[in-house]
């Protein structure tokens, strides 16, 4: 799920995976979540600083974030992608990072190589689960940052993989 947040004047991208990290403008962010009688509450490490965050309300959403009042908004992405136009050619460099610390444990793409996007090009083992990483976009891998059996952060820039034109 992915909304966007409005802080004072500062805009955030922020997506919910379903093992409970956070992609804030596409940096991970390790939380804590807790349903409560009221609702539901994370506590979220970014940047080295720690801030608490409770639902409020659902409709419209708004967020307490450090004593706060935040409103956010849920974004459809099918509708933000057909708003783009299919004619849309948004052509960039993608990066695919580390979602937590792991272990690289293998590569399935080389450097040069096309991929379809939700193709997987990188498998990272960490906790004793094997956590497939899949292509985000369609392109060409140019960059491989890491080598196989290399131990990784949180966030670190994997692959970078050359958008091809959005169809």
């Amino acid at each position: 799920m992915r909304y966007d947040v409005t802080i004072d004047d500062r805009h955030l991208r922020v997506e919910l995976a379903l093992d409970g990290r956070f992609l804030i403008d596409d940096r991970v962010a390790a939380a804590d979540v807790r349903e409560t009688v009221h609702g539901w509450q994370w506590s979220i490490r970014l940047d080295g600083e720690s801030h608490e965050v409770t639902l409020v309300t659902h409709d419209p959403m708004r967020l307490d974030v450090d004593g706060r009042d935040v409103r956010a908004t849920v974004v459809d992405e099918r509708a933000l992608r057909a708003s783009r136009g299919s004619a849309a050619t948004r052509v960039g460099r993608v990066e695919v990072r580390a979602p937590m610390p792991g272990l690289l444990k293998a590569i399935h793409v080389k450097e040069g190589d096309t991929v379809d996007r939700d193709a997987p090009i990188l498998t990272l083992e960490a906790m004793k689960m094997e956590n497939e990483l899949l292509a985000p976009v369609r392109g060409r891998v140019a960059k491989l940052s890491h080598s196989a059996g290399t131990k990784v952060e949180g966030g670190a820039v994997l692959a970078v993989i050359t958008q091809d034109e959005a169809r």
